[in-house]
């Protein structure tokens, strides 16, 4: 649209691959100047206001999801349950690991991590 466009503005006609008149140039007349703007203010503006349009609506739900996704993945959980600091503090905090139980929805923690399923052998009880 925007080589149409720019070609409906042109105040010249380029001739280009037409034959042996090749990048020949002419000039439009006033009545082709006005038709020409006439067509690109009816046909072609409306279509590249709203390719803009569209594209500006893209960049921003892109944008978004960019910066929802970073604030989603950046909040830390409660507890880590791999972490060997947290897995000692657990053994003599009762209050933390009731809590903790009640996150994992009842089941063992290694049940969200291929890694520990596998060196609990498969992950029975998940």
């Amino acid at each position: 649209w925007g080589y149409v466009g720019s070609r409906l503005q042109s105040k010249v006609i380029e001739f280009e691959e037409t034959g042996w008149y090749d990048g020949d140039i002419e000039y439009k007349t006033d009545a082709e100047k006005a038709r020409d703007l006439f067509l690109y203010r009816q046909d072609v503006k409306p279509v590249e206001d709203r390719l803009k349009t569209f594209a500006l609506a893209i960049g921003v739900l892109w944008l978004v999801s960019i910066v929802g996704l970073n604030a989603v993945s950046s909040v830390n959980p409660l507890f880590d349950q791999y972490n060997l600091e947290m897995l000692k503090t657990l053994q003599y905090d009762d209050k933390l690991a009731n809590t903790a139980a009640e996150s994992s929805g009842g089941k063992p923690a290694y049940c969200d991590s291929r890694y520990y399923r596998a060196i609990a052998n498969g992950g029975q009880g998940c």
